[in-house]
């Protein structure tokens, strides 16, 4: 009975988890170049069940007998535990906006030959955005302030410079915040974006967006504010020729979140099912144990 306590207590933390990680993707539903989050449950290491000294009884199926003189009852489960949330990276939608600063990034890498498998799938390459947290504009940003990420609904500090609207900096490919507007006149804040990324200023002169590409998207972490940091620096590097015409930088449309509004609402009435079917389960086991403490053994 303690060990159906464990395991119904297991899946109710997972639950919880996978419930709050839904109600994330529904709050974010509405957040530019948002991905989804899709967590992952796994079980815990099944255990074998034997009853010792008997040599008579049907095998389990999928173990051995491992000793004559044991009859094997069973498998019991250990429960569920969410192992990882995995960011779904799937193309949102693409709405037109006519904002010349919503910028919506559109893609379809190549697959390398060598690329990591996912789901026993060759996983494909996507686009993303350098953007950085910077105390000094006119600074370059390190490779450790440097983050990634698709939100395009981008605007214009009081500096002048481009920003997207968690107040990141837009770098350009020599990872250095580019300006748009300036005191001088020359730069006014009109700007033309190019397909493959090339921003044309006002004063003629042109800087190009820090365009990257993750080869493998999953191993992405996600932090705060619409973001993405890699776990190893090398998997995201810049494009190739071979990626030239397989991205397009769309000027005046946005990227919406991903995710599935019905769908998610639907996940999460079935998680809060499975929740409560849980918790019976700890109240009818509490109620037996109840009465073999109280009751079993009672001279009357």
């Amino acid at each position: 009975m303690i060990r159906g306590l464990y395991t119904a207590g297991s899946g109710m933390v997972a639950l919880e988890n996978r419930q709050e990680a839904l109600a994330n993707n529904l709050v974010n539903i509405n957040t530019p170049g948002y991905k989804q989050n899709e967590g992952v449950l796994r079980a815990f290491p099944e255990e074998l069940l034997m009853r010792m000294n008997d040599e008579e009884g049907p095998e389990v199926k999928g173990y051995p007998k491992i000793d004559r003189h044991a009859v094997q009852i069973g498998r019991l489960h250990q429960g569920v535990y969410m192992s990882e949330s995995i960011s779904n990276f799937i193309q949102g939608d693409i709405a037109e906006s006519n904002n010349p600063y919503d910028v919506a990034l559109t893609d379809n890498l190549p697959i390398p030959e060598n690329a990591p498998l996912f789901n026993r799938k060759p996983v494909q390459p996507k686009l993303f955005v350098s953007v950085a947290k910077l105390e000094n504009a006119n600074g370059t940003a390190t490779a450790e302030q440097i983050r990634y990420g698709r939100n395009g609904n981008w605007n214009v500090n009081p500096q002048g410079y481009l920003v997207n609207s968690d107040g990141y900096y837009l770098l350009g490919n020599d990872n250095r915040p580019i300006q748009i507007s300036d005191d001088t006149g020359l730069l006014d804040g009109k700007i033309t974006i190019d397909a493959d990324g090339l921003v044309h200023l006002s004063d003629g002169t042109t800087r190009q967006l820090g365009l990257v590409k993750a080869n493998n998207p999953y191993q992405m972490v996600r932090e705060g504010n619409n973001v993405f940091r890699p776990q190893n620096p090398e998997d995201v590097q810049a494009l190739e020729d071979t990626d030239t015409g397989r991205y397009a930088i769309r000027q005046g449309w946005i990227e919406r979140a991903n995710v599935d509004p019905i769908r998610t609402m639907t996940d999460m009435m079935t998680v809060m099912r499975a929740y409560e079917a849980n918790q019976r389960v700890i109240t009818t086991l509490d109620g037996t144990m109840d009465k073999a403490v109280n009751e079993v053994g009672r001279v009357t």
